[in-house]
């Protein structure tokens, strides 16, 4: 506001000399400050005398302007802005005081927060992109489900490209891919094709970002912060649906449905922009600290000493010729960080032995089973709201915000609790089995509640609160690909991710050829869930692990 201030008076002076100089000047048009900018010519006649009075009249004033803005900054505006500075010198000082790890950690879950956002704009703005094309219902499906096809080809790449090059190099392309691509929508919404290669190219660059986080997560942050670390990046995606189902109309309603696309856009690049150099530097002041290997990546927590580093290579090295394979290691233990040795090979994957992995297959089970829950409930709910609830849609729409809602909250519990076990001696391995569990247990008993009152309030408020409870998942599924392995967590994760981009694709239309054919929701929606939910449970209950695998003693097929 002060900038803009600034530059209304420099702009003001400048047309206030131009007219005493004789020279063109610019001067603002309108009232109040708030109009155009205007070029105005000479005025004819003006003389070096008048020049010379004017100079003149800048020197006298020169002591007036100075006091002036000497009181101007001790006003309210200075006030403001220089509270503003602090506050901001305070937040920057407070940030760079922290681990680099955390530092990280934060940075991506503002790119998660983004990414989100990029997501579910299009199911705002293709309203009234609908109205100005003449799109038919089904044009606009397929525009909207194009990004369901980049994302689920992306998986095994993003991984693959992750577990290569790192994570911290992998997650800045996959957030400038999807911002270009969102910020092209405005000028090929024309092009129906074009536009839908757009949105695939935003699912690309979406799909890939999972597993890069993944990795970045695995070889930086410890056992026992891990599941604080993956809720506080993955639950950002909560903040990022409010914000952009909130943020989106506004700006629709302002300045039009493309300056949606065109906003967020930005707002990736300037992420990208400040993120690469985020990391330049870290690596520069690691190389210049002499950490060993610190200069290729940063795997190991900055902020332990070189000694400290030495001796948990050593101690990894010696838990490594004590354990033939993972079933030796203690549940839940093993080396918190990734060691040195494991970048040597970097990109050579097991991929037969990952298959065969029996912890693995159950693992990719279940996270199909997360998510076929809750892509079918929130595809779905607007429409369930409406049409069995008889809420108005706009209500609707509203409502359908409470699961992203209840998702933070229960995120804040889950993720303190599940490191505090694990911290306390509890094994990994049951410790994921307990949060996943109650991410399934919980919707499950409010689906089945709600199925059976006949009290429509009940399952207004109820169902989204069940649905938020399955960000238990985020302590127990989606830290489970860095227990299993942190050299490969990224090709895990991409691995199952894959599995679970299906529902997606296939469980959304599912779900309404269900309920074209049978007319019930308690058939079409909920049961398919409660099937789904209590399947999960079981098989990972039975075949689930938090131990780390060795995925060199599993032979090729």
């Amino acid at each position: 506001v002060n900038s803009l201030a600034l530059v209304r008076r420099g702009v003001a002076g400048c047309g206030a000399r131009g007219r005493a100089s004789g020279v063109p000047a610019l001067a603002v048009a309108g009232g109040s400050g708030r109009g155009r900018l205007e070029w105005r010519p000479a005025r004819r006649g003006a003389g070096a005398g008048t020049v010379v009075a004017r100079a003149k009249q800048v020197e006298e004033s020169k002591s007036d302007e100075a006091q002036g803005a000497s009181s101007s900054s001790s006003g309210s505006g200075g006030e403001g802005s220089n509270a503003l500075a602090e506050l901001f010198g305070e937040a920057t000082s407070m940030f760079e005081s922290i681990p680099t790890r955390y530092q990280i950690i934060i940075g991506m879950a503002i790119a998660f927060v983004i990414c989100n956002m990029d997501r579910v704009n299009i199911s705002v703005a293709i309203i009234p992109m609908q109205q100005d094309y003449g799109w038919t219902p089904t044009q606009a499906g397929l525009i909207q489900s194009a990004f369901f096809y980049g994302y689920l080809l992306a998986q095994l790449p993003g991984g693959w490209l992750a577990n290569k090059y790192g994570g911290e190099r992998v997650l800045p392309f996959g957030v400038f891919l999807w911002s270009v691509a969102t910020f092209a929508v405005p000028f090929l919404s024309g092009d129906t094709g074009a536009l839908y290669l757009s949105r695939a190219a935003v699912g690309l660059g979406e799909g890939i970002s999972p597993p890069a986080a993944v990795d970045v997560i695995a070889r930086n942050v410890p056992v026992t912060e891990r599941s604080r670390a993956t809720t506080f990046v993955f639950g950002s995606m909560h903040v990022g649906t409010i914000s952009g189902l909130l943020i989106a109309p506004a700006l629709i309603k302002t300045l039009g449905w493309p300056s949606v696309f065109v906003v967020f856009g930005l707002l990736g690049v300037a992420w990208c922009w400040w993120f690469d150099d985020f990391i330049s530097s870290k690596r520069s002041a690691a190389a210049g600290s002499g950490v060993e290997g610190a200069a290729k990546a940063l795997e190991e927590p900055p902020a332990m000493a070189k000694k400290e580093l030495a001796a948990e290579a050593a101690s990894n090295a010696s838990s490594a010729s004590n354990a033939s394979t993972s079933s030796d290691l203690s549940e839940g233990e093993g080396p918190p960080f990734s060691s040195l040795e494991e970048e040597k090979g970097r990109g050579d994957v097991p991929w037969g032995a990952i298959v065969k992995s029996t912890p693995i297959r159950a693992l990719a089970y279940i996270h199909f089973c997360n998510n076929w829950a809750q892509y079918a409930i929130l595809a779905w709910l607007p429409t369930f709201y409406s049409e069995s609830l008889g809420v108005e849609l706009h209500e609707a729409a509203q409502l359908s915000l409470l699961p992203a809602f209840c998702g933070i909250l229960v995120s804040l519990v889950a993720a303190p609790l599940a490191d505090s076990l694990v911290s306390g001696g509890m094994g990994v391995t049951r410790v994921r089995k307990i949060m996943q569990s109650v991410a399934f247990i919980a919707p499950s008993a409010c689906m089945v509640a709600c199925t059976a009152s006949e009290d429509p309030q009940l399952a207004t408020w109820l169902l989204p609160v069940g649905i938020g409870f399955q960000a238990f998942s985020l302590a127990g599924l989606y830290c489970n690909h860095q227990d299993l392995s942190p050299k490969y967590a990224s090709v895990l994760s991409g691995a199952t991710h894959l599995v679970a981009s299906l529902p997606g694709v296939f469980g959304v239309p599912f779900t309404g050829w269900l309920l074209d054919h049978t007319g019930s929701w308690s058939v079409s929606l909920f049961a398919p869930c409660l099937f789904f939910y209590v399947s999960g449970i079981a098989v990972y209950a039975k075949y689930g692990s938090g131990d780390q695998q060795n995925f060199a003693s599993l032979p090729e097929p």
